[in-house]
């Protein structure tokens, strides 16, 4: 480990659904679709943390995360209003998920980590854009996948990623600590 680490909080969903997004991750000219090894629903993003403190949030993590539960992605959208910047699948509103984001959130202050404080949306990235998008394209795609849904999935743990970028591609997420989620 180094001093500093880029760390965030993550659900990883299962090969099976990772599967069927790859299938959707085309007919968009300019965008960047997200790689599969580094699909994930975020959590909680901390940033740079010190080895100290990345030590603290991972005992805060794991202390009382919860049962485990289903989860099923729905629709696609944007971020970035006219000019759109990421591409994403949500998530159908649930319950059990919106307490382990807090989870995440409490165990971050008590650790002392500061963590983004933007408001929650649950999501999972499939492409960045640049200027250089085709807006008909995108929008052809939404319109198209907007009733999308995917099979229900448990969730059992989540887990504790570091961020590592590359001169060339994507960043690389390497999962620092996993969280079981006990029960259901």
């Amino acid at each position: 480990m180094t001093d500093m680490l880029t760390l965030f909080a993550a659900i990883k969903p299962p090969p099976h659904i990772l599967r069927d997004i790859d299938a959707l991750q085309k007919g968009i000219d300019g965008v960047r679709w997200a790689y599969e090894d580094n699909l994930h629903i975020t959590l909680g993003y901390f940033g740079l943390v010190s080895t100290e403190f990345a030590e603290i949030l991972d005992h805060e993590l794991a202390r009382g995360a919860g049962g485990g539960f289903k989860l099923k992605l729905s629709s696609v959208d944007v971020f970035g209003g006219s000019r759109p910047h990421t591409l994403w699948l949500g998530l159908e509103e649930n319950k059990a998920l919106s307490a382990l984001h807090k989870h995440v959130r409490s165990a971050a202050r008590r650790a002392h980590v500061e963590m983004e404080t933007r408001k929650f949306t649950p999501h999972l990235s499939l492409a960045y854009m640049h200027d250089g998008v085709d807006l008909g394209d995108l929008s052809r795609f939404i319109r198209k996948n907007l009733s999308y849904k995917s099979k229900p999935f448990i969730v059992d743990q989540f887990a504790l990623y570091s961020s590592h970028p590359q001169k060339t591609g994507p960043n690389i997420y390497q999962s620092e600590a996993n969280y079981p989620l006990l029960g259901q």
